[in-house]
């Protein structure tokens, strides 16, 4: 809301996000994937087109090299945002006037906020302490880089991440025990949604590990009951090459053209610990929660799987993130590629910590930690939203931390009013 009342656009699909959402707008307006109209459409005044907009696949098509999955999420809030547009404030129909901004981004934040719902209920089906899944759920929210694709780009896919993979998990803490059997139609539900997963982003397919451990420990799942799964995921997954073919003329697996992974062993370092959007420097609280994975993974039997597989998860990340050669992902608040571990490490650190018990010394100690993690968090993410520090990452981390005293009122007074 302050975006469309102060913002210096008034948008609220922008930046990367506007190159997931042309997908949804060219088919369901223009019902073609000739993107020349959206690109102009979506990028606006001073916001430059995007290098791809004048490469041509062999098809004839403008290059578009971000994948469906955003699309697919997007698409009932486009369809809301054209009926408003069109009979309630009779303004351009044209996929980007406000309605559409509205209601694109309030629909994906409807979905954010109810998958944490699940998350939370997940944690409780798997013997979590409601005060242990309430602070865990939150802190993730609050206390780490994803509060800002929540509550300032909710179009780019990192939120829609982690909310598909709260939903996943929440189906799979459901299951029940060894004599209930999984329905076919809640195994396709569940194949599709990592289907999505891909779709989305396809480093997401990392969380498998995690996924499958927590699926393993519930309870045994026979070969009948995988067929649905599978063929939930492969619907799902398909769309990907499908869309691609369509758009190249050709069969390709990979949306990108040109990019690849070619940082090598100095990427996995500064992805963690860099100034330039290093994860542990700008979200201590991703620290923490493998910590409390490692010791549930050591101490804790009956948390044990989840917690290795959800650290090998986090590490494939660290492999795959540290070696792509834009390592520090551009604009970023924190290292915004690993925002999808999320909900896998909330619920490994939570089950970890639910069989130590809720003594008040546990509490206390837990409880003030998190609450320093969450006001450090909002503090490094006022400075970041100012622009008291460069969104690229070319800034020291005393200049992230120190932001504040860097700085005197009447510049940070200027920066707002920016």
């Amino acid at each position: 809301m302050a975006t469309l009342r102060w913002g210096k656009n008034r948008v609220l699909i922008y930046s990367d996000g506007k190159n997931y959402y042309i997908w949804a707008r060219s088919i369901l307006l223009d019902h073609d994937i000739d993107f020349r109209n959206d690109y102009r459409l979506t990028h606006y005044q001073d916001d430059p087109l995007p290098p791809e907009h004048a490469v041509r696949t062999p098809a004839g098509y403008v290059v578009d090299k971000y994948p469906v999955g955003m699309a697919i999420l997007e698409a009932p809030g486009l369809l809301l945002g054209h009926v408003a547009a069109r009979y309630v404030w009779h303004t351009a129909a044209d996929g980007v006037s406000r309605p559409y901004q509205v209601a694109v981004a309030w629909s994906l934040l409807v979905l954010y906020f109810a998958s944490f719902v699940l998350l939370y209920q997940a944690m409780l089906c798997l013997g979590v302490a409601r005060i242990w899944a309430l602070s865990f759920c939150l802190t993730a929210l609050v206390g780490t880089n994803l509060v800002h694709y929540v509550a300032k780009e909710p179009t780019m896919p990192h939120a829609a991440g982690v909310a598909i993979l709260n939903i996943s998990l929440f189906l799979v803490a459901r299951w029940g025990g060894q004599t209930a059997r999984i329905r076919p139609v809640r195994g396709i539900l569940l194949g599709a949604l990592v289907g999505l997963l891909f779709l989305i982003r396809s480093t997401n397919m990392l969380m498998l590990p995690g996924l499958v451990a927590l699926a393993s420990s519930r309870r045994r799942v026979s070969g009948g009951e995988v067929v649905p799964i599978l063929l939930g995921v492969v619907s799902f997954a398909a769309l990907q090459p499908i869309s691609l073919w369509f758009l190249w003329g050709r069969l390709r697996l990979s949306t990108y053209m040109s990019e690849s992974f070619t940082s090598g062993v100095s990427g996995l370092v500064n992805v963690l610990v860099s100034a330039r959007h290093g994860l542990l420097v700008y979200s201590p609280w991703y620290a923490v929660l493998l910590l409390i994975a490692a010791y549930g993974a050591f101490r804790v039997p009956q948390a044990r799987r989840v917690c290795i597989a959800v650290i090998v998860s986090f590490f494939l990340m660290v492999l795959a993130n540290g070696t792509w050669w834009c390592w520090w992902f551009g604009w970023s608040y924190g290292n915004r590629a690993f925002i999808e571990t999320l909900p896998l490490l909330s619920l490994a650190a939570a089950m970890s910590l639910s069989r130590l018990g809720v003594s008040k010394r546990t509490v206390i100690t837990v409880g003030t930690a998190t609450v320093a993690v969450v006001v450090l968090n909002l503090y490094l993410w006022l400075g970041y939203l100012l622009k008291a520090y460069p969104h690229d990452g070319s800034h020291t981390i005393g200049q992230a931390y120190l932001w504040l005293w860097l700085h005197s009122p009447a510049s940070l007074i200027q920066h707002l009013a920016h």
